[in-house]
């Protein structure tokens, strides 16, 4: 697997220098007794950092790091936790986006991926922090924020506290390895295939003057995305080699045959973390006034406080908090065709079967254009969504 990432140049000698350390330390990291596994991980993740980043940056980004995790933890009640890390964090965007540089000597190259480690998992750490969800530690909170090989990665899997932590051996630790082997091969074939895409079938915008020019141009954009989902396999199959059972990112996304159905294949990890946070409760508060408008206005209100975390997240890597017009259409467009799905769903209801459905030519055919149909539709929406201007 490492052959292969230098072969073809996969991403940077940065995660070449992190993939070595991570797959030499799978071996030793096997052979612990289980209970010193998890600090194993937790060291390997710390030293990744000044690793990729040297020592001087690297120990900004762990001392950041862990003052926001020990802000967590601080022995008053949690709305003032929430109250001081939210001040905290003011002060980070505040550096991050050079307000006062002469005041702020924190190294600009951190901040991408300080902001990929804490923006969302902070989050989600204080909820499950709240609700007792798993077992809390010194190394199960800097294995989870300084996870291996984050510190490569400005986009990282948005993983679950409590699912990482259920997820720990969850399963023969030799059928975990070779789940992670698979899915790191499955992720190193679609990045060949993104640089593929990227090489020899994107095209201008102004150089599509015909029908097919246009269609090869949408068709190839949304297909660039093949980079976050290899790479987003490549991490979760490493993560099985520390014998982290995880779920798989992404399954057969281009195959979705209706929208809410593509939102449930697509950055799965990024969908649960909208459900539990944004889609549950929203939907659990509007109950009373009826299941069908509770799901959709739920679902509306998810997918704009997707469009605005992603103008969030975007802000952490690159120092700017977009609100433009491609992202206002492509969310609010998704979102709109996704509650006319589950609309349709609610009215119809889902088919349940104990046995096996048979298959039938004309089944076939209407999956295949429902596929077809789904497909075109998110390329257009995609193009919309990559597109700087109107022109």
């Amino acid at each position: 697997v490492a052959a292969a990432i230098m072969l073809f140049n996969i991403e940077s000698p940065a995660f070449e220098s992190d993939t070595a350390l991570a797959l030499s330390g799978f071996l030793v990291h096997h052979f612990l007794p289980a209970t010193w596994r998890i600090n194993f991980f937790a060291a390997l993740s710390i030293a990744s950092v000044p690793l990729v980043f040297g020592w001087e940056a690297g120990m900004w980004l762990l001392s950041l790091g862990g003052l926001l995790i020990a802000l967590c933890h601080m022995p008053i009640a949690l709305w003032k936790r929430v109250a001081v890390i939210a001040v905290v964090g003011l002060m980070l965007a505040l550096a991050r986006k050079h307000v006062a540089p002469q005041l702020s000597p924190v190294p600009m190259v951190i901040w991408p991926i300080l902001g990929s480690m804490f923006m969302f998992r902070l989050i989600i750490y204080i909820y499950d922090l709240k609700h007792e969800a798993g077992p809390f530690s010194v190394g199960r909170a800097f294995a989870y924020f300084f996870m291996l090989p984050n510190v490569c990665f400005p986009l990282f899997p948005v993983v679950d506290y409590k699912t990482l932590q259920r997820s720990i051996y969850n399963d023969d630790s030799l059928r975990l390895y070779q789940t992670g082997v698979k899915w790191m091969l499955r992720g190193l074939l679609q990045l060949i295939l993104y640089k593929a895409v990227y090489q020899w079938a994107v095209i201008e915008p102004t150089t599509a003057v015909t029908g097919t020019d246009a269609a090869r141009f949408m068709v190839a954009t949304f297909l660039l995305y093949l980079k976050i989902s290899g790479l987003f396999h490549l991490v979760v199959g490493l993560l099985h080699l520390y014998g982290l059972g995880l779920a798989e990112t992404h399954h057969l996304y281009l195959f979705s045959s209706s929208f809410t159905d593509f939102w449930r294949r697509i950055n799965i990890y990024w969908k649960d973390f909208i459900q539990k946070l944004i889609f549950n409760p929203t939907y659990f508060l509007l109950r009373r006034s009826g299941e069908v408008s509770a799901i959709l206005v739920a679902t509306l209100i998810a997918f704009i406080a997707t469009w605005l975390l992603h103008s969030y997240q975007w802000f952490w890597i690159r120092g700017e908090f977009p609100i433009v017009w491609s992202d206002l259409v492509f969310w609010l467009g998704l979102g709109c065709v996704v509650s006319l799905n589950v609309l349709l769903e609610s009215r119809k209801g889902r088919q349940r079967s104990l046995s096996k459905q048979v298959r039938t030519f004309r089944g076939d055919a209407l999956l295949a254009l429902k596929i077809a149909g789904t497909f075109a539709t998110i390329c257009v929406l995609w193009t919309i969504w990559s597109t700087p201007s109107v022109e």
